[in-house]
């Protein structure tokens, strides 16, 4: 059932026991409020395994999906006396909630947080290694750049450096054979980022990561959108990303 069509059997429901007058928009906002603590009556003072453990017996399973069922019908009914399409509703507000939230900028963040880093949001774009040097009073070996190689004209590659170095061509080559950089249409077709926003982490793509790199306590890279920078330990970049270490800057 769609949502239109549970609002128009809880109607109907409603309608022939003649319940429509206790049916204003305040009272089901709060008959929809007092359902939801009934839900939370069953969590409370319990661990969240104790209740993944509790949704295992059938009764009690039974239970907690009538109190989520009666929200639903709260809902709907609710909707009904508001004239609110609940569908379209959700439908836009999905639609809303994707715009504000991009996947590819909070995974990055939350793949971040989990690596025990951190997302640094400086005032406008940071395109260059120059302008987070002068935003965030670091060294440019403390920044790394992700770059993105095609390897014999089929296998991408991402190549990480510090914002001192270049990424070698000659060493690469001598390492994977025929490898060039990927224009930018290539690199936002594969990791979903435009450069300059490439993160080094959450690109699901063979990942080298310099010596030089490995050796700093931080580094400040790409944050999945080109106003923010993520700063992480480049040793749970490696790990993260199953990253070779090689020797391939000058």
């Amino acid at each position: 059932m769609n949502f239109k069509e549970i609002e128009e059997k809880a109607v109907r429901f409603r309608d022939e026991r003649l319940w429509k007058k206790y049916h204003t928009p305040k009272n089901l906002a709060i008959s929809l409020v007092v359902e939801v603590g009934e839900l939370l009556e069953h969590f409370q003072w319990e661990t969240d395994k104790e209740i993944i453990e509790k949704v295992r017996d059938p009764s009690k399973k039974e239970k907690i999906a009538d109190e989520i069922a009666d929200i639903i019908i709260y809902l709907a009914l609710l909707a009904h006396e508001l004239n609110i399409d609940l569908d379209k509703a959700v439908e836009r507000k999905l639609k809303k909630n994707e715009e504000k939230y991009p996947a590819k900028v909070i995974r990055v963040e939350e793949i971040v947080k989990e690596l025990g880093g951190e997302i640094i949001e400086p005032k406008g774009e940071v395109k260059t290694v120059e302008q987070v040097v002068k935003l965030l009073g670091v060294g440019p070996e403390n920044i790394i750049k992700s770059l993105v190689f095609i390897v014999n004209e089929s296998k991408p590659i991402l190549v990480i450096v510090d914002g001192k170095s270049k990424a070698s061509l000659e060493k690469l080559k001598k390492i994977f054979g025929n490898v060039r950089m990927a224009s930018p249409k290539e690199v936002e077709k594969i990791t979903g980022y435009k450069i300059g926003e490439v993160p080094p982490v959450g690109v699901p793509i063979k990942t080298v990561v310099d010596r030089r790199v490995i050796e700093k306590e931080f580094v400040i890279g790409g944050g999945g959108r080109i106003d923010r920078l993520s700063k992480l330990n480049p040793k749970k970049i490696v790990e993260f990303q199953k990253a070779e270490v090689l020797d391939v800057s000058e």
